[in-house]
C-alpha cells in the first residue's frame, strides 16, 4: 500500500509551500507521527509529520516550490517496489559516455541499479551513471546521498584553466531561503498590489505611561499591551481599517485580531492576539506573553499567527521616531509605532514637558481614503492620551 504525502494547507491564503529540509533521507524507514520535513509558508515553519509507516520517497527536492495539495512524497510498505514518481521539467543534460556506449551492439545489456526515484532523477540531472556507485540505502540501494557525494568527488578530480586571483576578499554569504525569502516575497507583493500611503501623528502618552507603572509589577504589562488594546477598541468605531480587499469586494471583518510584529533569529514573525476588543488589558498580557515565548522557543502553532485583521509593530527599542510600516496582506492597515521621548507642550497657554510617541499609520489606498484613516489615528492618540477606560 503506497500512501501520498501532500502539502498541507496551513493558512487561508496559502498557495504552496517551500520545501526546506527532510528529515528522513530518501529510501529510509519512517514511523508514523515521526517528523518528516520541514516546510516554510509566508508565515510559518511548519514541521510534517509521517502519516504512515513504511519507507518514505521524496518527490520534492529541498528548496523547491509545492502547491497544496501536490505531493511531496510516497511512503510505501516494506517489500513494496518504490513508486514511479513524475521527473520534473529540467534542462537537458549532456549525454555522458560509458563503456556500454561504445561496445558495439553485442555488448550485455546494463544491470538493474537499485535506486530511488530522486536519486534517478537527480544522477541524469547531473550526468552521474547509476552503476559506477555504490548506495547506502536500504539494501544497498543508491540513494541522493550518493549520487552527490560522487559528484562531488568527480568535481574535484577535474583540472580546469587556472584564471588568475580576484583581487577582493569574498564577503560572507547568508543564504536567501526559508523565512528570510517568505518575507520578501510577501513585502514585494505588498507594496506591488496596494496602493500604500503612510500618515504620521503625534500622541501624547504621559498619562498611559503612568498608569502602566502603576499596574501592579507583577502584572508585566507593557506599553505595547495597552496600545494593542487601544488599537482594537478604536477598530471597533472604524471598520474600514478591519477589513480585507477580495477581487470587487472590501469585506469589512466582524472579528478583531491584532497581530503583533516581533523580531526572532529567523526573521519576522506575527503572532495574533486574537479577539482583542473583547479581551482585558490582564487577558492580553498573558496571551502576548505565551505568544512571544512561543516564537523563541518554535512552538507557535499555524493558528498562533494566522487570521490578522490588523497589525501593529513596534521600532521604538530601536530609537526610531517615525517610518513607512508595510502593510501584511491581506490586511488594509497597519500601525507603526516609535519610541517614547520627553517633548514641551502647551498646555493652557503653559509650558509643560509631556511624554509623547509618534503613531505612523500606512493603510490602502484603494480601500479608504486619508479622511478616514486620519479620523482612525485621531481616536487611537485619543485613547492613549486618556487611556483610563483601556483599564477597566
Amino acid at each position: 500500500m503506497t500512501t501520498e504525502v501532500a502539502m498541507p494547507k496551513l493558512g487561508l491564503l496559502m498557495t504552496e509551500g517551500e520545501v526546506v529540509r527532510w528529515l528522513v533521507e530518501d529510501g529510509q524507514p519512517v514511523e508514523q507521527g515521526n517528523p518528516i520535513v520541514n516546510i516554510m509558508t509566508k508565515k510559518i515553519n511548519y514541521q510534517l509529520v509521517a502519516p504512515a509507516s513504511g519507507i518514505l520517497y521524496h518527490a520534492a527536492r529541498v528548496k523547491s516550490k509545492v502547491l497544496i495539495g501536490k505531493p511531496l512524497a510516497f511512503i510505501v510498505a516494506p517489500g513494496e517496489p518504490a513508486p514511479t514518481i513524475p521527473q520534473p521539467d529540467a534542462p537537458p543534460v549532456p549525454m555522458v559516455r560509458s563503456d556500454l556506449a561504445v561496445a558495439g551492439t553485442n555488448a550485455a545489456p546494463s544491470r538493474f541499479v537499485p535506486a530511488s526515484p530522486s536519486a534517478r532523477r537527480l544522477a541524469q540531472q547531473l550526468g552521474v551513471e547509476l552503476s559506477e556507485l555504490h548506495g547506502s540505502g536500504l539494501d544497498g540501494g543508491i540513494v541522493e546521498r550518493d549520487v552527490l557525494r560522487f559528484a562531488e568527488q568527480r568535481k574535484s578530480t577535474w583540472t580546469a584553466t587556472p584564471v588568475p586571483a580576484p583581487t577582493w576578499v569574498r564577503a560572507r554569504t547568508i543564504p536567501f531561503t526559508g523565512q528570510r525569502r517568505a518575507i520578501a516575497q510577501r513585502m514585494t507583493e505588498s507594496l506591488h498590489t496596494m496602493a500604500q500611503a503612510t500618515l504620521n501623528a503625534e500622541a501624547d502618552v504621559t498619562r498611559m505611561v503612568r498608569l502602566r507603572k502603576r499596574a501592579a509589577p507583577e502584572l508585566g504589562l507593557t506599553d505595547l499591551d495597552i496600545i494593542v488594546k487601544a488599537v482594537a477598541v478604536a477598530l471597533g468605531t472604524h471598520p474600514r481599517l478591519n477589513a480585507i480587499l477580495l477581487g470587487d469586494e472590501i469585506e469589512l471583518l466582524q472579528d478583531i485580531h491584532i497581530g503583533v510584529a516581533m523580531q526572532v533569529d529567523e526573521g519576522l514573525l506575527v503572532p495574533v492576539v486574537r479577539d482583542a476588543d473583547r479581551r482585558t488589558l490582564t487577558e492580553i498580557v498573558e496571551e502576548k506573553r505565551r505568544l512571544v515565548k512561543a516564537a523563541r522557543d518554535g512552538s507557535l502553532t499555524v493558528d498562533d499567527v494566522t487570521g490578522s485583521t490588523f497589525t501593529v509593530t513596534d521600532l521604538g527599542n530601536y530609537g526610531i521616531d517615525f517610518f513607512a510600516p508595510i502593510i501584511n496582506p491581506p490586511e488594509v492597515a497597519i500601525l507603526g509605532l516609535g519610541r517614547v521621548v520627553r517633548k514641551p507642550f502647551i498646555s493652557r497657554d503653559k509650558l509643560v514637558n509631556r511624554l509623547s510617541m509618534m503613531l505612523c499609520l500606512s493603510f490602502d489606498h484603494r480601500v479608504l481614503d486619508g479622511a478616514p484613516a486620519a479620523a482612525f489615528l485621531q481616536t487611537v492618540s485619543t485613547l492613549l492620551a486618556k487611556p483610563d477606560s483601556l483599564f477597566l
